[in-house]
């Protein structure tokens, strides 16, 4: 696999869209590293039909899905791997040393959470109430009155 800089994820909004796999292209017309399943209603095969050269398919759900049509040709021309994930079969270990491979990324990166609202610790219950309703698109910051 080709040696690149870790860029910011790219998000493609509404995984329902009936232009996806056209969108995803042309997001990254030579395809992703990694492809993080993570809902498991996306297509397979246009998931494997995504990647780079020597890129990875990470399933992360999939167990009530029933069977994917899925053309291997597309993996072993392209050098690509389709891996199974699931955080359950992790040792104490593998979680320790995640966690550390976050952190390193997370003190070495400048970010800044998106911050849709700050309100008051009283108004913790609207805070919910937004949150459960799906209307806050970021974080909302509870401050002590």
């Amino acid at each position: 696999m080709a040696d690149r800089r870790v860029q910011r994820p790219r998000v493609l909004k509404n995984h329902h869209a009936p232009d996806l796999s056209a969108r995803v292209r042309r997001a990254a017309p030579d395809g992703y590293d990694v492809h993080l399943d993570t809902s498991g209603h996306g297509v397979l095969a246009d998931a494997v039909d995504s990647l780079a050269r020597g890129g990875r398919l990470v399933a992360m759900v999939g167990l009530g899905t029933g069977p994917s049509a899925l053309s291997v040709g597309a993996l072993y021309t392209n050098d690509a791997s389709i891996v199974g994930f699931a955080i359950s079969n992790a040792t104490t270990a593998d979680l320790a040393e995640a966690a550390r491979g976050v952190v390193d990324v997370l003190t070495a990166t400048p970010w800044r959470p998106r911050i849709a609202d700050r309100l008051p610790l009283s108004e913790a219950a609207e805070a919910h109430r937004r949150l459960e309703a799906g209307e806050v698109r970021g974080r909302l910051v509870l401050t002590p009155s």
